[in-house]
């Protein structure tokens, strides 16, 4: 009884624990290394996006460049997994920034 009760709140709360990947596309506005941010100017306006070590990618990544952004949102904050180039239509060149 007891495992079924346990088995039962964590199909309950697993949901709540999915993160679904999403993507950002735009060009990079302000990279911002203490805060570990950067800020994209995006189709529907400013995005800033949290940054990790953990994060492919983000250690190339300047100011003006278009990228697309892999990301994961957790509350109200949008936290990258990957950086790319962004090469709209052109195939094949999909590895993170600096990684060939």
């Amino acid at each position: 009884m007891r495992r079924t009760a346990s088995m039962l709140m964590a199909l309950l709360l697993f949901p709540a624990f999915i993160a679904t990947a999403a993507e950002l596309e735009g060009t990079v506005q302000q990279v911002d290394k203490v805060k570990n941010q950067i800020v994209l100017n995006t189709a529907d306006g400013k995005e800033t996006v949290e940054i990790s070590g953990a994060t492919k990618g983000a250690d190339s990544v300047k100011a003006g460049d278009k990228v697309k952004v892999t990301y994961a949102k957790r509350g109200q904050k949008l936290l990258a997994s990957a950086i790319t180039e962004d090469q709209g239509d052109k195939a094949g060149n999909k590895s993170p920034m600096g990684v060939r």
